[in-house]
């Protein structure tokens, strides 16, 4: 392997983990190699899965991405671990572009892969699904099925426990004007704001209290967020707005 390849395949993975670290809906379950070359990434984003004839919404996907030997002169090969019904997705292939450019990173081709389960990518002029092709067409005003953005914030995050376990965005923060900077000495915490009403959550888990998904509400920004159940009373941090709340 040539030292280019070597420092190529060096720099991805560390631009990879720093993402994944970063985006609360994208993870990195495996990989394989010294430097990886072999990776499994979870995705928590609303798609659809074909079960018989009817379509279901699933907000867990399994990918793999292998970057082949000539890479990065090649593109990396991806498939779907788990199904999903997309026109430009099937069981052996993601058609992640028709035009790779070496300098594509792959963390662009994680985040593209993102977008296209979100249903915010498709091209049904060319598909690998004929079938979900025509349901865009007939469903284009539906789209996307999840407004995730798989951009992240450069700036450093605090080391937290809302950072690093699964939640689902329900709501964006609403926008707030300035507010003028208050006393330290004199500054009270927030008021928390009532307790939600429990949401049942669709995450497939052994235990019912694990299971069990609530909504919390940032009481600087408004920003909704569902959250596991054992979360509650926890001092979180909103990615929004960057304070910290209670989650009730």
């Amino acid at each position: 392997m040539s030292n280019i390849r070597l420092r190529r395949l060096a720099a991805d993975f560390d631009k990879l983990q720093n993402y994944v670290r970063r985006h609360p809906r994208v993870k990195l379950l495996q990989f394989d190699g010294d430097p990886p070359e072999r990776f499994q990434m979870e995705y928590r984003i609303c798609s659809l899965r074909q079960v018989g004839n009817e379509l279901v919404r699933i907000k867990s996907h399994i990918v793999e991405i292998v970057l082949p030997r000539n890479y990065p002169r090649t593109p990396p090969q991806c498939r779907m671990l788990s199904p999903v019904f997309h026109p430009n997705i099937a069981p052996h292939a993601i058609c992640v572009g028709d035009h790779w450019s070496a300098g594509e990173s792959l963390q662009a081709i994680v985040m593209r892969i993102g977008e296209m389960l979100a249903y915010q990518s498709y091209n049904v002029k060319s598909p690998l699904n004929g079938e979900a092709a025509r349901w865009v067409a007939e469903h284009a005003e539906e789209l996307p099925l999840d407004n995730v953005s798989l951009l992240v914030d450069e700036r450093d995050e605090p080391e937290d426990d809302f950072n690093t376990n699964p939640f689902e965005i329900v709501e964006p923060p609403r926008s707030q004007p300035p507010v003028p900077p208050s006393n330290p000495v004199t500054q009270t915490p927030p008021t928390a704001s009532p307790a939600p009403t429990i949401v049942q959550g669709e995450a497939e888990a052994k235990s019912a209290t694990v299971a069990e998904k609530i909504n919390t509400v940032c009481t600087q920004c408004g920003a909704k967020y569902r959250v596991a159940a054992i979360h509650k009373g926890r001092s979180v941090t909103c990615k929004g707005c960057g304070e910290s709340f209670i989650i009730n």
